[in-house]
């Protein structure tokens, strides 16, 4: 089973709506849930002790996204639990232990629009295969001077973990749509329709890594 952990990355920019998503998820802590927050200096010692490999192609990423992208895999194949950009606020306690309570063993978010996997939240038990595949594959395309012919995206994004996901599609967690989760999809985002919808979570993309 997933455990309760809620682990978040932090840059160095926070502004009002980043604290606000942030906050909201403290409310979990009395539903028995711990909250991990990863700063870029935590990372590093994490993967200087666990995974070697992985530390220059962090400490060396072409933006924050990639570096906050392969920890973020190889921090929930490490512990387990649920990882959330800083950008993404918890509407309903009820609605996320219901989505916790229906995936056990965690889940994915496709994006219809392209088919790509959202790698902004995600759940998944400790150990699980295809996150580790997903890091190891970008590992091995910083290590062959590949990376720089691809966007970030394709790198170590949406498009890497859709990637791999094809040619690993033996995860246990469960395979979502966007709107499954989220509020609002991207193309809706921007003006926020007013919905009736209820929604365990809204998702604002920031994109403060670019």
């Amino acid at each position: 089973m997933v455990p309760n952990i809620i682990h978040q990355i932090v840059g160095p920019k926070k502004n009002n709506v980043v604290r606000r998503c942030l906050s909201s998820w403290t409310a979990l802590r009395g539903e028995s849930y711990k909250i991990k927050i990863w700063t870029d200096a935590r990372i590093e010692k994490f993967l200087t002790k666990y995974y070697p490999q992985a530390v220059l192609p962090f400490l060396t990423a072409r933006n924050h996204a990639e570096a906050a992208d392969l920890a973020r895999y190889l921090i929930i194949y490490h512990y387990g639990g649920h990882y959330y950009d800083w950008d993404i606020q918890l509407l309903s306690m009820e609605l996320f232990k219901e989505l916790c309570f229906n995936h056990p063993q965690g889940f994915l978010l496709r994006d219809p629009r392209d088919q790509s996997i959202a790698s902004e939240a995600f759940a998944a038990e400790k150990g699980e295969a295809y996150l580790l595949k997903l890091a190891t594959n970008i590992i091995q395309i910083f290590t062959n001077n590949e990376r720089d012919s691809m966007s970030t995206l394709i790198y170590s994004g949406p498009m890497r973990m859709n990637i791999v996901y094809a040619e690993n599609p033996n995860s246990k967690q469960s395979m979502l749509e966007v709107k499954d989760v989220f509020l609002y999809d991207y193309s809706e985002i921007k003006e926020m329709p007013e919905s009736t919808d209820s929604k365990a979570m809204i998702h604002y993309w920031l994109h403060s890594w670019l």
